[in-house]
């Protein structure tokens, strides 16, 4: 049996004196697994991102009950670079990329975690699935198309 790496149990989320903007949302999400957050405008997804990834504080929110666990481990009220730290990350939607940077360092600022041991390793792995920006590592990240980046 596959271990549960996210599991959010019940989670309402508040913002100010809004009232909820998440209501008793419960997800879990099995180690390896992919899964996809649909729903309506206005109905929670960027708000459940936020408290699972720690970034709930930065937009005045809370959570007002409920819990979530990482590996099993309770994270609510975690900072996000303990959370990025433990394996977690968030890929936010645009094109949030340091078009004066080269490709490569790019990638390198997005190792900055990694211990310099692993950081060749994975540019490696970025590299073998993505032979075009190996091809263009070197190029001002600004001149890629919208998929490459």
């Amino acid at each position: 049996m596959m271990a549960n790496m996210l599991e959010i149990t019940n989670l309402s989320v508040g913002y100010g004196r809004k009232g909820l903007a998440l209501e008793d949302a419960s997800l879990v999400v099995p180690q390896g697994s992919i899964v996809a957050l649909l729903g309506a405008n206005g109905a929670g997804k960027t708000t459940l991102i936020r408290a699972v990834t720690g970034l709930l504080d930065l937009h005045h929110g809370h959570v007002a009950s409920g819990g979530v666990a990482f590996g099993g481990q309770s994270i609510l009220g975690l900072p996000s670079h303990r959370l990025v730290r433990m394996g977690m990350g968030q890929v936010p939607e645009g094109r949030l990329i340091f078009k004066q940077l080269s490709v490569e360092d790019n990638l390198l600022v997005g190792a900055a975690i990694l211990p310099r041991a692993k950081v060749r390793e994975g540019l490696d792995s970025v590299y073998t699935l993505f032979p075009r920006l190996l091809e263009r590592r070197s190029s001002s990240a600004g001149w890629l198309s919208g998929g490459e980046q």
